[in-house]
């Protein structure tokens, strides 16, 4: 097969740093912050293993998969270096690597997170090393957000010898996390980038820590995983559970449950409920599951719960796949990405301003 880079030099994916005066800190240790996941044994996880294995075989399995992970710092170096083990990968053919292996690098300009660069992975599914230019010396408060479907196992940045290194400044406007939960589409599948996700997107908007508990195949409410959740210390919290119940009427069993545990033990909690985004989608009964969901948020008005919001498929997601916004009639794509985030950031505004 031929390598496009040698027809267009743009496309050179750089799997080595290319110079020798890169220096590399391993991201556990001070001056690095690290949100949204912490390291176990050997790798880096988004909820306790002890706790996965409680719930379903794919939560056990998945929940070393990075999405939501971010690493800050600050430095004034002219380049950023990484170099990662990812002891597995999913190798998927509707997903780029650049999403579900790659990492991105944003810099926060004004109190606003700006995207700098992509840290492109290689073919092969073990770690690579990678390196980009920020154009001149210069002090910037970084973060570095992990990858949607892959586990890392270690994971060192690199900045060029002599360039300050120092701890994150700044800390969120928002500190309290949001909490998501659901499926695929909640854990960031088929997002082109490490960040292009719904929540990635929706954290930088707002200026919010996050914890993103999406799990592919595997969102189904169980009530391990929602006595978990409802035991997190959050600011907000995303229902995004709909697509992994394996019909309706395992929908109408646990869904208003799922919400209950969690409100229960939150009393003052704003919980967001959303219903699928393809509600276009041919044969989904998109509808009826939709209903079902609808239920369960006119329940909670019904009981008195002022602090519940609802993000209806049938209003904001009625044309999603019909407007191209999915990769393969299920999983967002970037656009499919940026109309959810949308959705959830007009009802976050009215909670968060």
């Amino acid at each position: 097969m031929t390598d496009i880079s040698s027809i267009d030099k743009n496309l050179k994916i750089a799997e080595s740093f290319g110079r020798d005066d890169i220096v590399l800190y391993d991201v556990r240790n001070a001056p690095f912050k690290i949100r949204g996941v912490f390291y176990g044994d050997d790798r880096f996880y988004r909820m306790p293993k002890a706790v996965a294995k409680t719930v379903n075989e794919g939560v056990a399995h998945l929940c070393d998969n990075t999405s939501g992970g971010r690493v800050f710092f600050c430095t004034d170096s002219e380049c950023i270096a990484l170099t990662c083990t990812r002891p597995s990968f999913w190798a998927m053919g509707h997903m780029a690597r650049t999403g579900n292996g790659g990492f991105e690098l944003y810099e926060r300009r004004g109190g606003k997170w700006v995207f700098r660069a992509t840290f492109v992975p290689p073919a092969t599914p073990s770690g690579f090393s990678s390196i980009v230019n920020l154009g001149g010396k210069e002090k910037r408060e970084l973060m570095l957000q992990m990858p949607l479907y892959a586990p890392i196992s270690s994971l060192h940045i690199g900045i060029c010898e002599g360039s300050a290194l120092g701890e994150w400044s700044g800390e969120y406007t928002h500190k309290k996390p949001i909490v998501f939960y659901g499926s695929s589409i909640t854990q960031g599948g088929c997002a082109s980038t490490a960040g292009g996700d719904y929540a990635g997107r929706v954290s930088r908007r707002f200026d919010t820590d996050y914890i993103n508990l999406g799990f592919s195949g595997s969102g189904k409410a169980e009530i391990p995983m929602m006595e978990y959740i409802a035991s997190l210390d959050m600011g907000c919290f995303v229902y995004d559970y709909d697509y992994n119940a394996p019909d309706a009427k395992y929908l109408a069993e646990t869904h208003y449950r799922g919400y209950r545990i969690v409100r229960d033990a939150n009393p003052g909690l704003p919980i967001i409920i959303i219903s699928a985004p393809n509600y276009d989608k041919i044969g989904y009964h998109a509808p009826e599951r939709r209903d079902i969901i609808a239920a369960t948020y006119e329940r909670a008005r019904a009981e008195g719960d002022k602090n519940v919001y609802f993000v209806d498929g049938k209003v904001h997601f009625a044309t999603f796949n019909a407007d191209g916004c999915t990769v393969d009639g299920t999983h967002p794509n970037d656009l499919g990405f940026y109309r959810m985030a949308e959705a959830v950031g007009t009802v976050l505004e009215k909670i968060l301003g």
